[in-house]
């Protein structure tokens, strides 16, 4: 059973910002509503298309009936589906960061709350999914993060232990989740929404991949100190 390396994706791995917001101001325009900016955006990207679009609404001063809201979401996956590596990448530093992980033994896994083919589709079109034991999404399981068998699960799927097992994540979502099941977190603060709750509940605060190392992540898991 091998160390896993968890990370989610929107916001923590990878920078899907400016796709997100592209097919977000697609429905805009199509409800004759002014667009967004990426700051504006930025904030919810990591939360889903409908509360994109709720918010989005919102700041409009503009009514979403549940009608209006499921063909607005449809078209927003639709368009997000056909674009969805136009801009994404990864964080500065995320991979070599990965590579020093694996180089230390662990393995990596995804656990995000986008759908898994989009989470699978993403990685594909950004050269990165070969890296990864699991990729796991809102819809693999019955549950989903905040729920700790989200997690547990994605870890299980990469062959690991969560008694030896980390979770990188950028939100509340990712550290609640990650304490319901026991298992060190790090929090991205250069993520979508590192807020207070999660800055108090991660094990670490990370801001800048550079800084995660095998050292890092093994004194998390409780590993041994080799001293020279």
């Amino acid at each position: 059973m091998a160390k896993v390396a968890v990370f989610d994706l929107d916001g923590t791995l990878v920078d899907t910002a400016p796709d997100l917001a592209a097919s977000l101001n697609h429905c805009l325009a199509a409800a004759r509503m002014p667009g967004m900016s990426l700051d504006m955006v930025r904030p919810h990207a990591g939360h889903g298309a409908r509360i994109m679009l709720h918010e989005a609404y919102r700041r409009d001063g503009r009514p979403l009936p549940e009608a209006e809201l499921q063909e607005q979401t449809a078209r927003f996956l639709a368009h997000y589906e056909a674009n969805i590596a136009v801009a994404s990448a990864s964080f500065p530093g995320a991979v070599a960061a990965m590579d020093r992980l694996v180089e230390a033994g662990f393995r990596l896994a995804v656990c995000t709350n986008k759908y898994e083919r989009f989470a699978r589709l993403l990685l594909s079109e950004i050269g990165l999914a070969d890296r990864f034991a699991a990729i796991c999404g809102s819809d693999t399981f019955a549950r989903r993060k905040p729920d700790p068998s989200h997690l547990t699960g994605t870890i299980e799927r990469a062959g690991g232990r969560s008694d030896a097992s980390i979770m990188i994540g950028d939100t509340s979502t990712d550290i609640d989740a990650a304490a319901a099941a026991g298992i060190p977190s790090i929090l991205v603060d250069f993520g979508y929404a590192p807020d207070a709750k999660a800055r108090a509940r991660a094990s670490f605060i990370l801001d800048d991949y550079a800084h995660l190392d095998a050292a890092l992540a093994g004194r998390l898991i409780g590993e041994p100190t080799h001293l020279s």
